[in-house]
């Protein structure tokens, strides 16, 4: 026999029912199933992970001691508490949450989510959603391989409009040069695929311009540009970092943004698609960084880790709509948050996408990091041109609520280029953000200011 644990969220001070996920871990772990069950134990040590959208659920749970995690994402302060199952008996756990990051004016998109209906994921639809919004993600963008949904019916469907916006957008998927998103691109029900972007038989360049004369106008980004194993484009092309030019039968610079952090933080791809972004940086071009899950199966793959966060000057998904995501994306305007949340200023209000105007000299930004209360920043790299000006501890500054970090930074480029262009990354130490997502590292990343 079982016991029933019930969970209600609210957020704290307004009462307000929160989307939540739910994570129940026995202090005492169960035997592992049978594979000839044919049934998957949960990730992490956890017997249920639970999406519950309305702010309350209700959980046949086994009798024992377990840790109930209760979180609604990277702004939430969590409920993480040991709750006594006794068999026959409902246990309550009341979660209040505080939302102690100020993030006025931003919403954070993950630009990479598949379900079903990509040959490669077994997750519904709607549980896709509910994961998205219970992690307090605001722009699900739906990403089939070769298909098109949208998200945002679903979204109205569960009642769910006040959290979030779904836009529509397809993963063109070929095998010989590439993965790219298109963002974003509406489902055409009497078309093939429902509108899917047709390549075969193609070369990038023709494609690329293809879909640059789409009625959406959509941002082309390319998805995991280095890969060897489904054809990465830029290892496909043999991008070249000195000349940033690769084959001329292939190579296309016409595409909006570079999916530099993929289920992956900022270290993990120092090396690889980083210099890649610094390379056609440097060259002049507005390149723009962002960061999605490639979330392909809840169970071990959240959606939302890494998100990019988008300034649009209000915080109402209600009053979002594709057009409106492209032009932000397009514009830059955005940082990458995977756990800590990032914002940069330049000397007259500048942000990420903007350009500072100067007459030469040193240009000086305010930056602050933010994290919950669960996590910590520790340090903040400051990148001028590629090259990497300064490393230093961050400081904690004293707050009622949340943890903040504040610092006044002073940048020059050398002499000999036109335009310089600067970059934030702030990092964790090495923490993950356990016991929310663990294994990934808490870190943050802001698109250039140029000057």
């Amino acid at each position: 026999t079982v016991g029933t644990l019930s969970v209600t969220a609210t957020d704290k001070g307004s009462g307000v029912a929160l989307p939540v996920r739910v994570q129940v871990i026995p202090m005492t772990p169960p035997p592992a199933v049978p594979r000839s069950y044919g049934v998957r134990d949960e990730n992490n040590g956890r017997i249920i992970q639970e999406f519950a959208v309305t702010g309350s659920t209700k959980l046949a749970v086994p009798p024992g001691k377990h840790r109930v995690v209760v979180s609604r994402g990277y702004e939430w302060e969590i409920l993480d508490q040991t709750v006594t199952i006794e068999s026959g008996k409902t246990a309550e756990v009341k979660a209040e949450l505080l939302h102690s990051i100020d993030s006025t004016g931003v919403m954070c998109a993950d630009f990479h989510i598949h379900t079903y209906h990509s040959a490669d994921s077994s997750d519904d639809v709607e549980y896709k959603v509910k994961g998205a919004i219970a992690d307090g993600l605001e722009i699900p963008v739906s990403s089939e391989h070769e298909y098109i949904i949208d998200f945002q019916p679903f979204i109205q469907k569960l009642g769910l409009t006040r959290w979030a916006f779904g836009v529509p957008s397809e993963e063109f998927t070929t095998f010989a040069w590439g993965h790219f998103g298109v963002i974003p691109i509406r489902p055409r029900p009497s078309e093939p695929n429902r509108g899917a972007v047709q390549w075969y038989g193609k070369k990038p360049p023709e494609v690329f311009h293809n879909i640059a004369q789409l009625p959406e106008n959509p941002v082309l980004i390319v998805n995991h540009p280095r890969s060897d194993s489904f054809g990465g484009y830029l290892t496909s092309v043999s991008f070249d970092r000195e000349t940033v030019s690769g084959d001329p039968d292939l190579y296309s610079e016409e595409y909006g943004a570079l999916k530099v952090f993929n289920d992956s933080d900022f270290d993990d791809n120092r090396s690889k698609i980083v210099l890649d972004w610094f390379a056609l940086l440097n060259s002049g071009k507005r390149m723009w960084a962002v960061g999605s899950s490639d979330s392909h199966g809840l169970r071990t793959s959240p959606t939302g880790y890494p998100r990019t966060c988008l300034s649009f000057g209000h915080d109402d998904p209600t009053r979002l709509s594709p057009e409106l995501l492209r032009d932000a994306l397009r514009a830059g305007k955005a940082t990458i948050s995977g756990g800590l949340y990032l914002t940069v200023r330049g000397p007259d209000g500048e942000s990420p996408g903007g350009e500072i105007r100067s007459a030469g000299g040193p240009v000086t930004l305010q930056v602050t990091v933010q994290s919950p209360k669960w996590l910590a920043a520790k340090r903040l790299e400051t990148i001028v041109d590629g090259e990497t000006v300064a490393t230093e501890e961050l400081r904690e500054t004293v707050t009622p609520q949340g943890r903040r970090y504040d610092a006044t930074v002073t940048v020059r480029g050398k002499a000999g280029r036109p335009r310089h262009w600067v970059v934030f990354h702030a990092s964790s130490g090495g923490t993950d953000l356990s016991p929310v997502h663990p294994g990934r590292k808490a870190f943050a990343v802001s698109n250039p200011i140029f000057f």
